[in-house]
């Protein structure tokens, strides 16, 4: 008998496992998969499955805190999905055999146990830098308000429809609020779009430029409505989307970008800041049939949610501005250049991973002052308010290139040296590695290998 069948170590076991849920392991950090479980508990499962049931908790413990070699055991998962199973158990010394239908998590679990040289990955993504970093960079390059160049962290636009009653061109602003920070709040003038600062909350906010006086936290649109700020007239968003034909037309209106010399700024867009767009435009409709675009429909077999198909959005490729799919486009062409086939896909998962936050689904968290991420909801959830992400990258900022790069970086760095987080005396938390375990997998094609070859992994996108 198993240890596994007799008792399992919760007590010991769960300081560890909390301590990981603040703060997941840089692996399975790499690229987003949903309902991913700790791998802190999928390895205490691996380490009780393979002890015999006469071992104590305390030498079950000691072992997950230390080091244990299970000798090429072989361990199967038949719904591997982001592959916490396969991870731990080759890094207890298994041999493992991943099955799942969906080649995104096939993709991932690969990338995640396939060894690299860091040097190697370093200087393929400078390589990037130099030509696709350098390309996309162009697009996003402002001014702070004291004339600084700057590079855009953020563009913020919104969607605009026309009011039924009177014509009125509407700007489809749930509220007007920016940003809240430290008693300093962001706001835009419904009028002038002037960005403005106010200390705190002031429900009787005053422009400065046309004098305009408005309530931030007021805007026009919520729970699918619109009002005509004109006549007062109320109007179904859809119905607005069926007028016209497709998803609504979107307006630039404001920035948050980065300074060297005066740090984070938000600003309404300026008349060059227009014309950088503008040349976007002009540039991806000059060479867009050359462009690399996800040009598919957006399935709706089998869906009972009708979005974003009623929203207008009928391919892929409309979940994109024209800069985003210049830039991106861009990007991936570069990355399909690496010789390196092993490199050329760990940029590709930082590829993909970014793609969660550089469209034109996410919104700006006025209060963590970062955009969130697409696939935060888990659906497509068209915004009235969509933010542009800087897609290669700035000092600061989330889901760009540039970070999703470092995660994966970080990945292999962990992979080479894994630890568990652990608690001191004092509930002080520490990470202690774990004797000379390493996360690495041999690639194999078929059972015979997987038998032969040590350190095996036979992966299938399978049903």
């Amino acid at each position: 008998m198993k240890f596994i069948e007799k008792s399992f170590p919760v007590e010991y076991l769960n300081p560890a496992a909390m301590a990981e849920g603040n703060a997941k392991k840089p692996v399975y950090q790499m690229h987003k998969w949903w309902a991913r479980r700790l791998g802190s508990v999928f390895r205490m499962i691996t380490l009780t499955a393979f002890s015999d049931e006469k071992e104590s908790d305390d030498e079950i413990w000691y072992k997950f805190c230390n080091s244990a070699n299970f000798n090429g055991s072989i361990v199967l998962d038949p719904f591997m999905g982001g592959g916490t199973t396969i991870v731990e158990a080759l890094r207890l010394g298994c041999k493992v055999i991943g099955i799942d239908i969906n080649p995104v998590a096939w993709f991932i679990t690969k990338k995640e146990i396939e060894a690299v040289d860091l040097s190697d990955l370093d200087n393929a993504f400078h390589d990037l830098e130099k030509t696709a970093g350098n390309y996309i960079r162009q697009y996003y390059r402002t001014k702070c308000p004291k004339g600084h160049p700057a590079e855009v962290m953020y563009f913020f636009w919104v969607k605009v429809a026309n009011c039924k009653s009177c014509g009125a061109k509407v700007r489809l602003f749930p509220n007007y609020e920016l940003s809240r920070r430290d008693h300093i709040n962001v706001v835009l003038c419904p009028k002038c779009l002037q960005v403005i600062e106010t200390k705190g909350y002031n429900p009787k906010t005053k422009c400065h430029d046309c004098g305009e006086i408005f309530d931030p936290r007021k805007g026009v649109s919520g729970r699918g409505i619109f009002r005509c700020p004109e006549c007062n007239t109320e109007q179904r968003i859809l119905e607005a989307i069926n007028e016209n034909g497709g998803p609504l037309e979107t307006e630039l209106h404001a920035l948050e970008g980065y300074c060297p010399i005066c740090g984070r700024f938000f600003k309404r867009v300026d008349p060059e800041d227009i014309a950088l767009w503008e040349k976007a435009r002009r540039e991806y409709y000059k060479c867009k049939d050359n462009l690399l675009i996800p040009h598919q429909k957006i399935p709706t077999e089998g869906r009972s949610d009708p979005r974003p198909v009623n929203h207008g959005y009928t391919h892929f490729q409309d979940m994109f501005n024209e800069r985003q799919l210049l830039c991106l486009s861009r990007l991936l062409e570069e990355i399909l250049k690496i010789s390196d086939t092993n490199i050329r896909e760990l940029m590709l998962i930082a590829f993909s991973d970014c793609l969660d936050a550089n469209n034109m689904f996410c919104k700006y968290e006025i209060q963590w002052h970062k955009i969130s991420l697409f696939f935060g909801l888990h659906a497509y959830h068209p915004i009235e308010r969509p933010t542009e992400n800087n897609i290669w990258g700035t000092e600061y900022g989330r889901g760009t290139f540039v970070k999703c790069f470092e995660k994966v970086r970080r990945a292999k760095v962990y992979c080479k040296k894994p630890y568990e987080r652990l608690l001191k005396k004092g509930n002080k938390r520490f990470s202690k590695r774990t004797g000379n375990e390493r996360i690495e997998g041999n690639i194999v094609q078929n059972f015979d290998e997987l038998k032969r070859i040590n350190r095996a992994a036979l992966l299938r996108c399978d049903t």
